[in-house]
């Protein structure tokens, strides 16, 4: 009888245990190749990164819940998803596309990713650019989160990447003053005189005149009166 009652208890402590511990995830990030978080990005900077996420039900019995769903989103501009599975299968890589969407956002339904028995990864590339900022902040390149049937998260299942976005503060174009019409103050230049050369005056030369001697019949007239005058006079004496 004592040990229907242990057991009965054993039982009781293990489900309200179950109840208690928190929902442990069935599947793990790793292998981000993205930015790191202190790394400055550029708008307009093209952006890829990729990870791994896998999925193990030997521990949880499934790989996944069938009514949930795992959802990627990012604050790139244009964004696009290429999702692939990979699953060993005698003993060989086997590689199947399971997804390739350009949005903001991308669902994967549980019921794509839940299998029991089974062990897989699936591997995302994601690609776009900066989005173009009037100031500098910090961006989501990848927020990773398991949400249930209502849409609400999965406690311990987000997993974030950041970065930081860098924009140039351009320095204000200082406005031209303006000066009143009053205090114009006009500065007429001085014409340039040029040198001019004085004309060299050249003094007259003075030519010297010729006064031509009494003509030569007023000197015969004079010499024939004093002719007639000496001849008077001899005649008186």
């Amino acid at each position: 009888m004592s040990f229907q009652q242990d057991l009965f208890r054993i039982s009781l402590l293990t489900l309200g245990i179950l109840f208690i511990v928190p929902y442990a995830s069935a599947w793990t990030f790793s292998g981000w190749s993205g930015p790191a978080s202190t790394a400055a990005l550029s708008p307009g900077d093209p952006v890829s990164a990729g990870y791994t996420v896998s999925f193990d039900s030997f521990d949880t019995g499934s790989t996944f819940p069938s009514d949930d769903s795992l959802v990627m989103y990012t604050d790139l501009s244009d964004p696009l998803w290429v999702v692939t599975e990979t699953e060993t299968m005698s003993d060989a890589p086997v590689t199947t596309e399971l997804a390739s969407r350009q949005a903001a956002q991308l669902r994967l339904d549980g019921w794509s990713l839940s299998f029991s028995r089974k062990q897989f990864s699936i591997t995302v590339k994601l690609t776009g650019t900066v989005p173009l900022l009037n100031q500098s902040q910090q961006i989501t390149l990848l927020r990773l989160q398991e949400m249930d049937p209502n849409a609400k998260l999965v406690s311990g299942t987000q997993t974030k990447r950041m970065g930081q976005v860098s924009v140039p503060t351009n320095e204000p174009t200082p406005q031209p003053v303006v000066i009143p019409v009053d205090t114009i103050l006009v500065i007429t230049p001085e014409p340039t005189i040029e040198p001019t050369t004085e004309p060299t005056t050249v003094a007259p030369t003075r030519k010297q005149t010729y006064s031509p001697g009494p003509d030569p019949l007023v000197v015969c007239g004079m010499l024939a009166g004093l002719v007639m005058v000496a001849g008077c006079a001899r005649r008186r004496r």
